[in-house]
């Protein structure tokens, strides 16, 4: 008993350290005017030191002038002041690109005007309304927003359900460019983290140290290196995608040596993004859950498959799906057997509730069954 209220009074020493690094960390380093999020002009001649190369299509110079990058870097500072994922600024400066290039035009197709083309007649606004960048941006998120699953749609399929085009297809040519314009701006205007927010994620992933690895697991008594990450920002109120990549794709990215304690670091790249994930704690090191070889353990995030590191942004819990009072998911491991046409049994295992079950033919002999335990 003196030994696990020792061990608890330490985990509580190192966890209020931890918070009182990262609040010190957040109240000296975080983005110019106490945290103010502000995109400007000058912001974007400097970031881009390089011209972004646009596709050839419809007379679409080589690289964006100033008028296109400007807009480009409201349409990303207007997603991060509404705390939206960074596909949606992706999403919306495709769309941009591909009904005005990025322009503000007082023309278009009938009563078309605008960065993205909106109608009045269709009830986008009025004509000074829509030509309003701040108030255009802002429709088109409000009505992306409308749009069930955006997140998953894919962006030709998002953007059409938003904009009711005649070409659908032509989105996706702009897909690659709004993707870098996004990452290189993002970069630039990232929401500092509260110091109780990092509090909070830092001190249940503390809790979860020692605990097994399962593939699927999201708690409480076992984790995968995703389910992990995501409880521990459910814990502080802040919803974020369940799977690796999907959590790479949500925030903004941090360039390498300015990650701070409660950014996610990712791993392994394959073809639909990171294999991996990890809660940086500071000092070169996160909270993750390796493999089932392992349990949720502290390493150092220095490795050579590191990808990047991103910022998860805040968003309401009653957003998610995913109910706090939901009862844990882990269960025992339970096997059926249904006698089949063949010599064989079907065994159909289940280990979690709505994941990824197992189905397979085992060949038994007499009315044997098949313990999964």
């Amino acid at each position: 008993m003196k030994a696990a209220a020792a061990g608890a009074a330490l985990l509580l020493l190192l966890v209020s350290a931890l918070v009182a690094a990262a609040t010190s960390i957040l109240t000296s380093s975080g983005t110019p005017g106490g945290g103010a999020c502000a995109i400007t002009p000058s912001t974007v001649s400097s970031m881009a030191s390089t011209p972004v190369a646009a596709p050839a299509s419809r007379g679409a110079a080589s690289t964006l002038d100033s008028e296109q990058q400007t807009h480009a870097a409201l349409i990303v500072q207007i997603a991060m002041e509404r705390g939206l994922p960074v596909r949606a600024a992706v999403i919306a400066v495709a769309t941009a690109m591909q009904e005005a290039q990025l322009r503000n035009l007082r023309y278009g197709h009938l009563d078309s005007l605008g960065l993205f083309q909106q109608r009045p007649s269709q009830g986008w606004g009025t004509p000074e309304q829509i030509l309003d960048p701040r108030y255009a941006i802002t429709a088109f998120y409000d009505r992306l927003g409308a749009v069930r699953r955006w997140e998953q749609l894919p962006l030709t399929r998002a953007a059409q359900a938003v904009q009711r085009s005649g070409r659908p297809d032509a989105y996706a040519q702009w897909e690659p460019l709004a993707q870098r314009l996004v990452d290189a701006l993002a970069g630039t205007c990232v929401p500092p983290i509260p110091g109780e927010t990092i509090a909070a994620v830092l001190a249940y992933a503390h809790a979860q140290l020692a605990k097994p690895y399962l593939w699927g697991a999201e708690g409480p008594y076992a984790f995968d290196c995703s389910g992990l990450t995501m409880r521990a920002y459910q814990a502080a109120g802040i919803v974020i995608p369940r799977v690796a990549a999907d959590q790479w794709r949500h925030g903004p990215p941090i360039p390498a040596g300015q990650e701070q304690p409660g950014d996610l670091a990712f791993f392994n790249m394959q073809a639909d993004g990171p294999g991996h994930v990890g809660l940086v704690i500071g000092n070169g090191q996160m909270i993750h859950a390796p493999n089932r070889r392992s349990v949720v353990r502290i390493d150092t995030y220095q490795r050579r498959d590191l990808i990047s590191f991103s910022r998860p942004i805040a968003r309401a819990a009653s957003t998610s799906p995913i109910q706090a009072d939901r009862p844990p998911r882990l269960r025992p491991p339970t096997a059926r057997t249904d006698r089949g046409r063949t010599s064989g049994e079907r065994v159909r295992l289940t280990a979690w509730d709505e994941v990824r079950d197992t189905v397979r033919t085992v060949p038994l002999s007499g009315g044997k069954t098949l313990s999964a335990g």
